[in-house]
This record gives structure tokens, sequence and C-alpha cells, in this order.
């Protein structure tokens, strides 16, 4: 992934983070539970998630991976993977 595109989709998922929590200001340390996040600001994230990018993310995808850098570097990896799925189809 280049430099740019990480930069773009981090902003784009703090957006969404933002939005969902009501928290302004999230730096990639933070970590979803700390910030109130429960199942439906969970579901909240994931639906902005497809809606922008067409990846349909479990819930597990966000509390496995619960900082704001983890749950990045985990959908960067699945858009990967779908990217990488749809090329062989």
């Amino acid at each position: 992934m280049t430099q740019q595109h990480k930069q773009q989709l981090t902003e784009t998922i703090v957006a969404f983070w933002e939005r969902a929590t009501g928290e302004d200001g999230l730096t990639p340390e933070d970590n979803f539970f700390d910030l109130g996040g429960d199942s439906l600001v969970a579901a909240k994230i994931l639906a902005l998630i497809e809606r922008e990018y067409g990846l349909e993310a479990e819930l597990h995808l966000l509390f496995d991976n619960p900082t704001l850098e983890e749950f990045v570097d985990a959908v960067d990896e699945e858009l990967a993977a779908a990217a990488s799925e749809g090329a062989t189809a």
C-alpha cells in the first residue's frame, strides 16, 4: 500500500469513527472500547465502510482490531484480499 493510500484510508476511517462515536480529534492509538464502542457503534462504522468501499466486514474485524491503527490495517488487508479475489474471478 502506498503511503498516500494509507493516509487517505486512515483519514476516511477516522472520520467514520468520529461520526459513529461522537468524538473528535481521534488518534491512531485510540481504542474503540475506550471510546464507549459497542455493537451498535460498530455496526454504524461497518455500514459506513460498506457504503464507501463495498466491503462487507464482519463485527469481529473491529472487535479483534480495537485501535484505529489496527483497524485501518485490517480494513486495508480485507480490501486487498477482495481486490485480488475480484481480479481472479
